[in-house]
């Protein structure tokens, strides 16, 4: 079925006979549906398709965080979606299992100010470098946001997903720039119970400065390490 938007012959999504139709940036773009189809299962299909999915799983835990969405949002790909051009970005770096350390959670930015980074006692824990050493600052940028991505695999027991993913932010309002910082945020009861069915923990890791009015001016580029 076919939605309408916008005027009398206006934007509309949905299936229309042999035509598909999707909206982005305000256009319709429209495909034609094949007669059929056939699910291919060779071992290159399936691989693809597992990176797939892994690569949407990821990317859809990073636009659940509003700064990392604004920065995709920033970079997106021409008729692409921010959530598209993450998992686009991410889609080579994945597994057929789960996140790897090459995956990232922004695409590109300054030289990273983390230095270290741990989930331990219901927290994340980690340090930043001073800032301004590693970034050319301007006096608009005042906030500070830090975003984490944990990506969650190998599990304790056979009945739980292979992996799962954790999203997390913490927003620094009057951040002082010139001095190294140490942070914590805390994970909800239901991530600590994800955390403790897993053996393998990648934190993926991005800061971004901001502006009075929360608006994202300059970001990092992701960092990734393994947690104990």
């Amino acid at each position: 079925m076919a939605r309408s938007f916008g005027g009398v012959l206006g934007n509309f999504r949905g299936k229309l006979g042999k035509v598909a139709a999707r909206i982005v940036e305000g256009d319709t773009i429209l495909a034609a549906r094949p007669a059929s189809f056939k699910v291919s299962y060779t071992p290159k299909v399936v691989e693809t398709r597992q990176k797939f999915a892994v690569a949407v799983a990821l990317a859809s835990s990073i636009l659940d965080l509003p700064t990392l969405k604004e920065i995709w949002q920033l970079n997106k790909g021409v008729k692409m979606s921010a959530f598209n051009t993450a998992a686009r970005d991410n889609f080579n770096l994945s597994s057929t299992q789960a996140p790897t350390l090459n995956n990232i959670i922004t695409p590109g930015g300054f030289d990273s100010p983390v230095t270290v980074a741990a989930i331990a006692a219901g927290k994340l824990t980690g340090t930043l470098s001073i800032l301004n050493t590693v970034a050319d600052l301007t006096p608009e940028e005042v906030n500070l946001s830090i975003n984490a991505i944990v990506s969650l695999s190998d599990p304790k027991a056979a009945g739980d997903s292979f992996y799962t993913i954790i999203s997390l932010s913490k927003e620094v309002a009057g951040f002082n720039f010139s001095q190294a910082y140490n942070f914590e945020i805390d994970l909800s009861s239901a991530s600590i119970t994800k955390v403790a069915k897993y053996n393998q923990k990648f934190i993926y890791l991005a800061i971004a400065t901001k502006s009075a009015d929360d608006k994202v001016i300059q970001y990092s580029e992701s960092y990734s390490l393994i947690s104990n």
